[in-house]
């Protein structure tokens, strides 16, 4: 029942009933008036429903002046901004493809970007560092006719073509909705994600998916009354989905932060109000580890929205901010979320994503094993199927969508999760981030769970060092609390072989300042592997330090229950 479209439509507001575009809800939605939609957090700032229907009107009428038609693509390189939202609602009511550009990107990732999607025209915010990566770009991209600027327009690289001034569109554009057909078949963005291996794919999003991904953010405890606050960036799906989107479906208020600070976030939501917040795993944790229980300031957050909570935080969290944990499950190529919803929380499975959401709708998922057998209880990797649930496929990319399909049309997520007899689903790691120990398959996840049990760590990261006799060795990266003077590794070892079945626990450890992370505050193991491959020492060396750590207290046979 609390899966089921039936059930969480009657949530959304009466006025989206079956729309199934991005431009039909905004439009739709617009008859909410005066009504407070977002609140812009770094200044105070704030739009209703009418006036963010009528900027997207205007922008979107200015581009059709320049000769974008539906289907073209339209590149965002913009910071968490309202005029990043504006153009996003802008293009799709246009019919134009939205690609987001992260706006950590370097020079070549951008090029590659614009020439692979075939980018027409780009937002960029007036940005020093974004005009001068995009001056070395713009010679090497044939498809870019036009830039938008949003902001100042005084020190505009003379490289730039056809130069536009997204404040002047905003001013001077015609309030009218254009008059474009769009369905919900039709494509509204290209997302590029990176893997480990080869260079981004771009996942289409079609309008239909968009809009359920949206929607199935309301099988959590939220309503019309709603005020969300997400400091997630605009680029990434999360926060475009189940914040932006979803907000809208729903007719609540948006509270949109410029970037995550761990100082700075309890005084957002108290100061605007927020009710619920969407989070990541690697927030959590350093919201956890820079306030003690005492230096948590009341505030009126009910609910976090996350994804990727380790166990021995969830409760944690629950109890020193005083918020039920909502974990949820959904990637680029499929947003339709799973999530742990049950309305009584002593119900609900700590650890656990939850459940695939709109089964109702003839939503297909399953999970195989290495010879491909489907499991009705066990671990194996996730696949998905059905048109309103996943990807399109990815652009200009035939070979990515062949290795990414099954002939039969199920998409190969690359996640390995867990189902157990109930039907409740549990992460356990990507089969990329999967560590071969011996001919054992151990997830990096639940090495790291364990680790970060310790009292002394704050965040730790389990990647994979080459070995000659066992494939591969584990070694965990760890970052100490502030408060911290230091760790005792025969400790990590010892907490990880009780916990842990012997091929599990990491021989190599090291202590790190920071890690590498994207914007969303996920670390960026990747580039820990490549580095620790350029290295013949590999920091303290358990097999050396202490030579018969089998023997520490008493060794569990089986993994960390999740």
């Amino acid at each position: 029942m609390y899966w089921s479209y039936e059930y969480i439509s009657q949530k959304f507001l009466p006025e989206i009933k079956d729309v199934w575009s991005v431009k039909e809800i905004i439009e739709q939605t617009a008859s909410l008036g005066d009504d407070t939609y977002l609140i812009y957090a770094p200044t105070g700032q704030e739009y209703s429903y009418k006036d963010t229907n009528l900027a997207a009107n205007r922008i979107a009428n200015e581009l059709s002046s320049l000769g974008l038609r539906k289907g073209d693509r339209i590149g965002i390189y913009m910071s968490n901004t309202p005029e990043y939202i504006f153009t996003l609602f802008a293009a799709a009511k246009l019919g134009l493809i939205e690609v987001p550009i992260n706006t950590n990107f370097q020079e070549n990732e951008i090029q590659y970007m614009i020439n692979k999607a075939d980018i027409k025209t780009i937002v960029v915010e007036s940005n020093k560092g974004f005009f001068n990566i995009l001056d070395k770009v713009v010679t090497h991209t044939p498809s870019l006719e036009s830039i938008l600027i949003s902001g100042e327009m005084s020190n505009v690289p003379e490289s730039f073509p056809s130069v536009h001034s997204l404040a002047e569109m905003l001013m001077n554009g015609d309030d009218c909705n254009p008059n474009v057909s769009i369905d919900g078949s039709d494509e509204f963005s290209v997302l590029f994600t990176s893997g480990t291996t080869g260079l981004p794919k771009g996942a289409i999003t079609r309008n239909k998916t968009a809009v359920l991904g949206a929607m199935s953010f309301g099988v959590m405890p939220v309503s019309r009354k709603s005020r969300n606050y997400t400091c997630l960036p605009l680029f990434h799906i999360n926060a475009q989905t189940y914040s932006t989107l979803a907000i809208r479906c729903l007719g609540g208020s948006l509270v949109l932060g410029q970037k995550f600070s761990a100082s700075k976030f309890w005084d957002d939501i108290i100061k605007y109000n927020a009710d619920s917040f969407n989070c990541l795993g690697g927030m959590m944790q350093i919201l956890d580890s820079v306030y003690k229980q005492e230096e948590v300031p009341k505030h009126p957050a009910k609910m976090v929205f996350v994804g990727g909570t380790p166990i021995n935080l969830w409760e944690r969290f629950e109890e020193k901010f005083k918020v039920d944990i909502y974990e949820g499950f959904a990637m680029t190529e499929a947003p339709v979320l799973f999530n742990n919803c049950y309305p009584d929380k002593n119900e609900r499975k700590i650890g656990s994503v939850g459940k695939p959401l709109f089964w109702d709708l003839g939503r297909g998922v399953r999970l195989v094993d290495d010879q491909n057998r489907v499991l009705e209880v066990g671990t194996g990797e996730l696949q998905q199927k059905g048109e309103d649930f996943i990807t399109k496929g990815y652009w200009a990319a035939p070979e990515a969508e062949k290795e990414a399909f099954t002939e039969d049309g199920w998409f190969r997520t690359g996640d390995i999760l867990r189902v157990d007899e109930e039907g409740y689903y549990y992460y356990v790691d990507r089969n990329k981030f999967m560590i071969r120990v011996g001919g054992e398959n151990v997830s990096a996840f639940e090495v790291e769970d364990v680790v970060n049990s310790h009292p002394a760590v704050a965040q730790s990261a389990a990647i994979p060092v080459d070995d000659p006799y066992k494939g591969e060795e584990i070694k965990v990266l760890i970052r100490l609390k502030d408060n911290a003077k230091g760790v005792d590794f025969k400790e990590i070892v010892a907490l990880c072989a009780k916990k842990l079945a012997y091929f599990k626990v990491p021989r190599y450890i090291e202590i790190v300042e920071e890690f590498p992370k994207t914007p969303t505050e996920r670390i960026q193991k990747v580039q820990l592997k490549e580095a620790e491959r350029k290295r013949t020492m590999h920091g303290w060396d358990r097999n050396i330090e202490l030579p018969n750590w089998r023997n520490i207290g008493s060794q569990s046979t089986s993994s960390v229950t999740f």
